[in-house]
């Protein structure tokens, strides 16, 4: 065999070696997390309060931490139907604020992706970035578009999908004057 065709076939053959190994390991990395599968926290769980750095301007802060009444946010700059919640969770910010309630996404995705995904909504002002291991501590699941609130205490009152009866009832309480025809779906 000369050089001109066994340089080349050795260059294929070490692609699809290493090509192999990712997929071998992506796979026991995923039957890994199948087998120990983590369980949302449930309402009266104390929420872990995990450090994170603001987006908009990389200053340091504690997630859900005692003192103060919090609503977190999961969003995914790759979901359709999160990008369609933006406009109404900005609306939801000022009345928010008002009543004592501090609003945050929270996510674990690059900060270029998240100016991009946020570009000119005011929740970029609202968004705190966490380590891999913290997000999966407040999401284990990755849900999105989700939430969490987070009573002044620590502790989980309620979570689910944004558009859900209990983030309905809170939309309702913060914006009474449109809360019948601004409904989050």
């Amino acid at each position: 065999m000369d050089d001109q065709v066994l340089y080349p076939a050795l260059a294929v053959l070490c692609a699809a070696v290493a090509l192999n190994l990712k997929l071998t390991l992506c796979a026991l990395r995923a039957a890994r997390s199948m087998a120990n599968p983590a369980l949302p926290l449930a309402p009266g769980e104390p929420v872990p309060a995990v450090a994170a750095r603001r987006l908009a301007g990389r200053a340091p802060l504690q997630l859900a931490g005692a003192g103060q009444a919090w609503a977190l946010l999961y969003l995914s700059s790759q979901c359709p139907k999160c990008r369609d919640k933006l406009p109404d969770i900005d609306l939801l910010l000022d009345a928010a604020a008002e009543a004592g309630l501090a609003i945050w996404l929270v996510s674990e995705e690059p900060g270029w992706r998240l100016r991009r995904f946020l570009r000119g909504r005011r929740l970029l002002q609202q968004t705190a970035i966490v380590s891999r291991q913290d997000y999966k501590l407040l999401n284990p699941n990755k849900s999105t578009p989700a939430y969490q609130f987070v009573n002044h205490e620590g502790m989980l009152e309620a979570g689910g999908f944004i558009g859900d009866d209990d983030w309905l009832a809170l939309h309702a309480q913060l914006t009474p004057a449109h809360s019948g025809c601004a409904r989050v779906a």
